[in-house]
């Protein structure tokens, strides 16, 4: 049983140098939109700048959900780092040998996303990178998801097009994905190029220069669940109080049928368990 925490201290030391390369080469202050890497197996990660947003969607109109609480302005006060891409299986690999995470849980390999990760694996992922750099790497809270995926536009839909151009920007079930798996509900007219779950990066990135936002696969978030936004903190923090047996996730996936799934306001809740097309992004507070 001592193997464990002698492979997390061995991985660690071989990480030590990549990470000050890293560390290095960016150097100075990083400012909105650079892109960095702590380590040569981190996620590659983008700034998105401070700001405010009006976060949640109108109490009535197409595709409105009740669980998306009320309208609240939420001001994000520093800039902060995100995952350009959905954590892939070939970085959720490296942690596995590090000894902090499972083997990948869910299918596909190298560049698709990592899925099936239940909420306490995401975390474990997060304190490994946070272990081998000596930063905080988190999953992001709700408020930093939506004011990220929406990229500084009041749309629902972050690229704010018809539902007929929805495949250049985003891995929906489509056209594709129906004549290949014909599940019983409808389908997104449209071929986005993939029958199931597409290499992150596939699509086109957001204005912040973030990729699959809405579609391919769902991300963890590490807010616990709440039915109303009416105490929620509007500092952009997660809200760590309520029903923390049920976590929330954000983002809809390739298995997203119609255009009001793929909705930046949409929340949704599960109770920490593992889902085929649930995976995860990272987040990263700066100094």
């Amino acid at each position: 049983m001592q193997s464990r925490p002698l492979s997390r201290y061995l991985f660690g030391l071989a990480f030590a140098a990549s990470c000050l390369a890293a560390t290095a080469a960016h150097g100075q202050e990083l400012q909105p939109g650079d892109a960095f890497r702590d380590c040569q197996a981190c996620p590659l990660m983008k700034v998105v700048p401070a700001g405010a947003f009006v976060m949640g969607p109108p109490p009535s109109g197409s595709g409105h959900f009740h669980n998306e609480g009320i309208i609240r302005t939420v001001t994000i006060a520093k800039p902060f780092a995100v995952g350009q891409y959905e954590v892939s299986v070939e970085e959720w690999n490296a942690c596995a040998a590090a000894g902090w995470c499972s083997k990948a849980p869910g299918g596909g390999w190298g560049s698709f996303p990592v899925t099936g990760v239940n909420w306490e694996q995401a975390v474990d992922f997060t304190r490994w990178l946070s272990e081998i750099t000596g930063r905080d790497y988190r999953l992001l809270s709700e408020a930093e998801w939506e004011y990220a995926a929406r990229a500084g536009r009041p749309r629902f839909r972050f690229f704010g097009l018809p539902p007929e151009n929805l495949c250049r920007l985003a891995n929906v079930y489509d056209e594709r994905s129906k004549a290949e798996y014909d599940f019983d509900w409808p389908h997104v007219g449209c071929d986005d190029g993939f029958v199931g779950l597409a290499p992150v990066g596939s699509m086109q990135p957001n204005d912040f220069g973030l990729y699959d936002m809405l579609g391919n696969v769902s991300e963890w978030a590490l807010d616990c669940y709440n039915r109303s936004w009416r105490f929620a903190k509007i500092d952009g923090s997660a809200w760590l109080d309520g029903d923390c047996l049920q976590r929330a996730y954000r983002g809809g996936s390739w298995l997203a049928n119609e255009p009001r799934y793929l909705r930046t306001p949409d929340r949704y809740r599960y109770y920490r368990a593992r889902a085929d097309d649930l995976g995860l992004r990272v987040g990263l507070s700066l100094p």
